[in-house]
């Protein structure tokens, strides 16, 4: 899905995949490529999801040493932590139930070439540990053997997730944080680049037009001020399945009516953080005064306390609210894991 921002519009184009725009992010974006793309260095390619992360390393591959070579990908949150190591490792004959021959896991048949280790912030402890060591030692094991094996590969890490974070809840490896963060690459937000927006519409227009045999859609002015005003929670791909879904429906127009935003656009407010201006209105006088006056809940400190905690569900509301309850999306909205947006959906009892 992410191969969607490839550009033949672009004279960086070549034989090599591109990153479609010319907002100043965006540029910043094909500059770190070029420069880290032949240095063997691990690189952690941030951002949310649908941006073009794997676009991005398969950009970084293609412009290296080893263009030649294999660009293997892993999704290490699509694959249940179990079969994980299996995967990633490989296994031999009689390792566990069901092992009936040898296989190679996806690093040997990244040898010589790249892996794109996607949502690394996923893995668990253990693998974290080996991964590690692969790093480290330039060797791995197969699952059930005691023999090591040299290999040459360069991993790309991406994740949409804060990894800080997850250090200091104890759940990532400062040590493995380190080695994937020798170069760091942010993909921005579709809703941080909005003057890319056409430009990408336009490249979808073409793409799908061309492959559904359809004539071009007319976008109308009342779409195009719309576009602008949505925050583009999948980002990248969000747009193009819009793009593709109006086209396969033998739309001549698009207009706004054809749109499924509007619930969200409507609103016309900022994403829930710690920097919106409206969030002090939550409470008004009355409630405020109501437990000033209640000698039980003077304490300035429990007052406080239970503003913030009002303050924190509102915006956790807003924010499923604007993602239709997709957890995922509504976490990286708040900026916070998914782990912790998690437990505060559970502590002030959300449902939906």
């Amino acid at each position: 899905m992410e191969k969607h921002l490839v550009s033949k519009r672009s004279s960086w184009n070549a034989e090599y995949p591109v990153i479609v725009g010319e907002s100043d992010a965006i540029k910043s974006v094909r500059e770190k490529i070029e420069k880290v793309s032949d240095k063997n260095v691990t690189v952690l390619i941030r951002g949310g999801s649908g941006t073009g992360k794997e676009l991005v390393a398969r950009a970084i591959h293609l412009r290296s040493k080893r263009k030649e070579q294999s660009f293997v990908t892993v999704n290490c949150a699509a694959i249940p932590s179990e079969l994980l190591e299996s995967e990633l490792f490989g296994f031999t004959k009689g390792a566990f139930t069901g092992a009936t021959h040898d296989k190679p896991g996806k690093f040997e048949t990244a040898d010589r070439g790249t892996i794109f280790l996607d949502e690394i912030g996923s893995l668990s402890l253990p693998l974290q540990a080996k991964i590690l060591q692969v790093l480290e030692d330039q060797k791995l094991s197969r699952l059930g053997s005691v023999n090591e094996k040299p290999i040459n590969v360069r991993i790309i890490a991406a994740t949409n997730s804060n990894l800080e974070e997850k250090i200091i809840n104890n759940d990532f490896r400062t040590d493995l944080y380190y080695r994937l963060n020798v170069i760091s690459i942010v993909v921005p937000p579709l809703r941080e680049r909005k003057e890319d927006i056409f430009l990408l519409t336009d490249y979808f227009m073409d793409k799908y037009c061309s492959e559904l045999k359809k004539d071009r859609v007319h976008i109308d002015d009342s779409v195009k001020e719309h576009f602008q005003r949505y925050h583009w929670p999948g980002n990248v791909r969000e747009l193009e399945n819009i793009i593709k879904g109006i086209i396969a429906l033998q739309k001549t127009d698009m207009i706004y009516t054809d749109l499924k935003l509007k619930e969200v656009t409507d609103t016309e407010e900022e994403l829930p953080s710690s920097k919106s201006s409206d969030l002090y209105q939550v409470w008004d006088n009355g409630k405020i005064e109501q437990l000033i006056e209640d000698k039980r809940n003077l304490c300035l400190k429990t007052i406080r306390g239970q503003y913030i905690a009002e303050v924190e569900k509102r915006a956790i509301c807003k924010a499923l609210e604007l993602t239709r309850w997709n957890r995922k999306n509504a976490a990286e909205l708040l900026q916070v894991s998914y782990k912790t947006l998690l437990n505060r959906i559970e502590e002030f009892k959300l449902m939906k």
